[in-house]
């Protein structure tokens, strides 16, 4: 008996390990894993514009340049790079990220707890919010104004008041993302450059998670005079199938596109998903042949099958 309920209790605990172990599968991996980027196109940019924000509108870029004294508002035409009207502002601001809804543009400034909304028909200001603290990069969901501060948080602004509905931690591999700078909505997926660094990362909208990371060295190492002309700017251009991307003072704009880099070792079909695989082949193996050994015949006790009547 007691070795039937030792048998008993191997076989469900085989069956539980073998058919209810969760599936492994890009959200529930704890690594994010790379892609590639991969140039289709590139414009002429003009060097003397500080990018802080970059925005795709009716065939042409939007972009803000900042410091102190030369910010200003451009569009840009994306067959030569020309610019084709532009807007300044006074000497206190210094401009950053930008976004659009409906016909106007979002324009955030760095320190001074303002962001300028900006018609597009004739590039007039016709009026401010307030908000505290600094103003990095922004994107428009549809539903909300995202901002970034320089944080590892993401807040999710009402778009009519722009007051605070939501924050998001934004996290790689259980930590902390800081330096979160020029923001991309483009559906679920909210893209951020990374201040200081080459790269950038497409974040789950609702978990925060990285989902991916893009490289950009390809492209920087080539650009950029001095630790503070980095990449900065991004812009989804759907017609293209791809983004715009430059830096600041940078010569080029590029219109790239990112790939699944086919040696990715952190990808969902990586060795690491097939480890942990493997390591559940190998327990429901270990205990198939413990119940094996249960029911073997005991060496100790009479085979009464053999045994005189």
């Amino acid at each position: 008996m007691a070795r039937g309920i030792g048998a008993s209790i191997v076989f469900s605990s085989l069956l539980f390990l073998c058919f209810s172990y969760p599936p492994i599968n890009a959200e529930t991996t704890t690594e994010a894993f790379s892609r590639d980027l991969v140039i289709i196109d590139t414009v002429p940019h003009d060097s003397t514009s500080f990018t802080q924000g970059l925005e795709k509108r009716d065939g042409n870029l939007l972009e803000s340049s900042g410091l102190y004294g030369h910010s200003r508002l451009s569009e840009i035409n994306l067959q030569n790079g020309e610019i084709i009207r532009q807007i300044s502002f006074e000497d206190s601001i210094f401009a950053e990220g930008i976004t659009v809804r409906n016909n106007s543009v979002i324009m955030l400034t760095w320190r001074e707890g303002t962001a300028f909304e900006i018609d597009l028909e004739d590039f007039s200001v016709i009026g401010n919010y307030s908000y505290e603290g600094e103003g990095w990069g922004i994107c428009y969901n549809g539903e909300y104004l995202v901002m970034s501060n320089g944080s590892s948080s993401l807040t999710f602004r009402d778009p009519d008041t722009f007051e605070i509905n939501h924050s998001l931690l934004v996290t790689f591999e259980e930590l902390g993302v800081t330096n979160l700078n020029e923001l991309e909505c483009v559906g679920d997926t909210i893209y951020a450059n990374v201040w200081m660094d080459d790269s950038i990362l497409a974040i789950n909208s609702s978990s925060g998670k990285v989902k991916f990371i893009v490289r950009t060295s390809s492209v920087s190492e080539s650009q950029g005079k001095n630790a503070n002309e980095v990449l900065n700017g991004i812009a989804y251009d759907e017609s293209a199938g791809g983004f715009w991307i430059t830096g600041k003072n940078w010569t080029e704009i590029y219109l790239v596109n990112f790939h699944e880099s086919s040696n990715n070792t952190n990808s969902p079909d990586s060795s690491t998903t097939n480890s942990l695989i493997l390591i559940v082949v190998g327990i429901c193996i270990v205990f198939f042949f413990c119940f094996r050994i249960l029911w073997r015949k005991d060496p100790e006790t009479p085979n009464f099958k053999d045994h005189p009547q």
